[in-house]
């Protein structure tokens, strides 16, 4: 069965949340603390957009924060299957 729009954006949302951990694990947040911060205001706007009932938005920008980070595991040789989500 197809998942819905809302469960789709909460699942994206929670996906963001584990890749953070996994950045600052690996130390990234203090050597890419302005790629964290972007993704971390994009995570917040989909946090919002959440709440507001607007979960293609939020599904929108919690993957675009997701590919912020995403980049970085990419460009460290860290995407692997730990990573993936």
């Amino acid at each position: 069965m197809a998942m819905d729009l809302k469960e789709r954006a909460k699942k994206d949302l929670d996906k963001l949340e584990r890749i953070l951990g996994v950045f600052r694990k690996l130390g990234f947040d203090r050597k890419y603390p302005e790629v964290l911060e972007y993704a971390e205001n994009y995570g917040n706007d989909a946090k919002h957009f959440y709440e507001k009932g607007d979960y293609f938005t939020s599904f929108g920008a919690a993957n675009y924060a997701y590919g912020f980070i995403d980049a970085i595991l990419v460009i460290e040789g860290k995407k692997d299957e730990s990573t993936t989500f």
